[in-house]
């Protein structure tokens, strides 16, 4: 290889490696930021994050498929590579008050996303999951939070479940 191409390639490499740390390092929205707060927090948490100091988010807004009413679909990344996790639905009911409506935990395949236990509601709620994990995965930031600050109480943000933590079952 001449001079110039290694310049190049170790050129490109600078940028690629950059442009996916800073990617990787963007402050969360406050809504995703809220909405994780809740599922760290809640009285039963959904996400346990003893001994871990971030956790790798990554969300989608939806409000078409249900009438206008507004619903996030978070994911919490369970592994580096970001094959793993738990999604979780999440009603916002107005500014600040967030209801999870169901969760599940997913693996990513060559071929599929694939759920070890079928989230509630059946063949169309997991449909709805899968394609929002698409979409997710090939559409949306990821962002890396830090567990402190996810930790600290909030007195603005109200947080509700309208089911049982079916991927941690008491």
């Amino acid at each position: 290889m001449d001079t110039a191409m290694k310049r190049y390639l170790a050129l490109l490499l600078l940028l690629v490696s950059t442009g996916a740390l800073l990617h990787a390092q963007d402050a969360a929205p406050a809504v995703l930021f809220d909405a994780t707060q809740c599922l760290v927090n809640d009285k039963s948490p959904w996400v346990n994050v003893t001994g871990l100091q971030t956790l790798q988010l990554a969300y989608h807004q939806d409000a078409k498929t249900f009438g206008g009413a507004k619903y996030l679909y978070v994911i919490v990344f369970t592994s580096p590579k970001r094959d793993q996790g738990k999604v979780f639905d999440i009603r916002l009911k107005d500014h600040r008050t967030y209801s999870i409506e169901n969760n599940a935990s997913f693996a990513v395949t060559p071929t599929a996303i694939t759920f070890p236990e079928p989230p509630l509601g059946g063949s169309w709620t997991q449909s709805q999951l899968t394609t929002s994990i698409q979409s997710i995965l090939h559409h949306h930031r990821w962002y890396d939070v830090e567990v402190k600050y996810l930790r600290k109480p909030n007195n603005k943000v109200h947080c509700e479940a309208a089911v049982e933590d079916m991927v941690n079952p008491k």
